[in-house]
């Protein structure tokens, strides 16, 4: 007997049923429409923003999207009960399983439904690879790394995971590069040739930061996962410093994370306890955002940062430690500061800034004016909607 998901789409919270456009045990497209099949894990931090700006984007605009994401994640609780998108649960571990290879078999149906299939992050990137080779869809399979998976490593596990994902980018058609430094990364590893690569940079909904600011100078905002890659303990140390200039400092980090003992206890050895605020995940970024003085971004890789983004967008300077490719996002002293990773410098940076309200300002408006001009969700969905279609086409 035929398994009943592969003929089946899960609605959230009701029982298994027919869904929009299945018949006969197979998919059918409305004319003129093209099948996407998302598939997105890990979900960290910026990836289901990502994904869902897509969504909101391209559902119902001559796009059938199909998203298979972990159940009762941010990603799966906002696209729960939308009709224009089909949504199916992912099960699998964040971690390497044997029980992957059921969902790379599950994957390989899903793939033979779709025109074409998407991949964000590292686990299902490797899933879809596979399941688009099996399927000998390779042709229809792109994948986004948000960050290569290996800059989190070193030694020989980078180098082995260098060589696997050498491996991988045959199996498929695109790499999506979200910053022109992703892209010559990889490139400059032997992932992939230059005609796979796409760069597309991330684009956010700039509706959302049009708020008037209020901004208070001494108000220092981190927003993102407290995690290593972040380095959220070299904000405080640098704090600790700024505030022997500027005593009134304070620094607020919103994200979540389980190491925020951690950096509590660091911040009391410090003296800075009092100062530092770990307000948990947040809803209401745009308005921490109106009232910031600068936004500090520590992290030791990523691929395009939505927070330097949003700071942008909302009109705030922000203070980045030099990584990757941060200096595509921010130009020093225009639209904020780059500085060296030491606690030191961090800490000079965010005195120059903060202390200075025509320089709040200026590197303020500059960013706004930036970030509306070039990094529009619009854009980023038109981009992509341009590569599906031209996937479908063959």
């Amino acid at each position: 007997m035929r398994r009943r998901w592969s003929v089946r789409t899960r609605h959230c919270g009701e029982p298994w049923r027919r869904g929009r456009g299945i018949a006969d045990g197979r998919l059918t497209a409305r004319a003129g429409t093209t099948r996407v099949l998302i598939v997105a894990q890990p979900l960290d931090a910026g990836v289901p923003r990502h994904v869902l700006d897509i969504v909101d984007e391209l559902a119902g605009k001559n796009f059938e999207l199909t998203v298979v994401c972990p159940r009762g994640s941010f990603l799966w609780e906002r696209l729960c009960g939308r009709p224009e998108v089909r949504l199916e649960t992912f099960t699998g571990r964040r971690e390497p399983h044997l029980t992957d290879l059921i969902w790379v078999l599950r994957l390989v149906r899903m793939v033979r439904r779709s025109d074409v299939v998407h991949a964000h992050s590292s686990k299902a990137a490797w899933l879809a690879r596979l399941a688009a080779l099996i399927a000998g869809r390779r042709w229809s399979c792109v994948v986004t790394p948000h960050a290569w998976s290996f800059w989190a490593l070193s030694g020989r596990s980078r180098q082995v995971l260098v060589v696997l994902e050498r491996l991988a980018a045959h199996a498929c058609a695109a790499i999506v590069a979200v910053s022109r430094y992703e892209q010559e990364e990889g490139l400059r590893l032997g992932i992939g040739r230059t005609a796979q690569y796409r760069v597309i940079l991330n684009g956010i909904d700039l509706e959302r930061f049009r708020a008037k600011r209020t901004p208070d100078g001494d108000l220092v905002l981190m927003v993102g996962r407290l995690a290593p890659q972040k380095r959220p303990e070299l904000a405080i140390r640098a704090l600790a410093l700024a505030r022997k200039q500027r005593p009134t400092m304070e620094l607020v980090m919103a994200g979540s994370g389980d190491v925020g003992g951690d950096l509590r206890r660091l911040a009391h050895q410090l003296g800075v306890g009092e100062a530092v605020h770990l307000l948990g995940p947040r809803n209401d970024v745009p308005d921490l955002l109106s009232r910031a003085g600068c936004v500090l971004a520590t992290s030791v890789y990523e691929g395009c940062s939505l927070a330097i983004l949003e700071a942008m967008a909302a009109g705030v300077p922000v203070v980045a430690v030099r990584f990757g490719g941060v200096d595509e996002l921010v130009e020093h002293d225009v639209t904020g500061l780059l500085c060296n990773d030491r606690p030191e410098d961090v800490a000079a940076a965010l005195v120059q800034v903060c202390g200075d309200a025509e320089t709040v300002s200026r590197m303020g408006e500059e960013g706004r004016r930036r970030a509306w001009q070039r990094y529009s969700r619009q854009r980023m969905a038109q981009s992509l909607a341009t590569l599906y279609e031209s996937l479908a086409r063959g």
